[in-house]
């Protein structure tokens, strides 16, 4: 069942925010663990100082919360990888809120934060088999291209890589 979006802000996370963003990211790797490219058990080792650099932008992470009230409900981010592509990473949406329209908002707010840095393209790696996920990201203008990675930390998945043109 979907939530209201009533006082629903999405933004992006600045240092005081470390420990919001800890506990979602942490909510998003023991809801998903088979989505994303580090477990939960490595991320809860980090220290308050790598969750304030994380937040703050310190590192080559940029993260954007979807807070409602007083509570993160969803996160994307940004980082470059090994190409120097701005990549989409960490997407999730808390299960009470899924079908509410916050990965829609997400996604829009990553895209506008991609063009402010320049960029004229996003990449992400999906699972083909997550089609929630393949659907979302194909409404927003991601297609599939003929690049596959394995998930590092996942016994044998291998993501496709998806890309959008983020020029208006």
């Amino acid at each position: 069942m979907s939530q209201s979006l009533n006082d629903l802000a999405v933004r992006l996370t600045v240092e005081e925010d470390w420990g919001i963003l800890k506990t979602v990211r942490l909510a998003s790797l023991l809801d998903s663990p088979d989505a994303f490219a580090i477990t939960y058990a490595i991320a809860e080792k980090y220290s308050e100082s790598q969750w304030r650099d994380r937040a703050s932008h310190k590192m080559q992470y940029q993260y954007i919360l979807a807070i409602q009230g007083t509570r993160a409900v969803g996160i994307v981010g940004g980082t470059f990888n090994a190409k120097l592509e701005f990549n989409l990473i960490a997407m999730w949406v808390n299960p009470e809120f899924r079908g509410s329209g916050i990965a829609d908002l997400l996604i829009s707010a990553i895209k506008n934060l991609a063009v402010s840095k320049g960029h004229t393209r996003i990449v992400l790696s999906v699972s083909p088999d997550n089609s929630r996920a393949v659907r979302l990201y194909s409404r927003h203008g991601f297609i599939f291209i003929p690049e596959w990675e394995s998930v590092a930390l996942s016994s044998g998945q291998r993501n496709q890589k998806m890309e959008c043109s983020v020029l208006f």
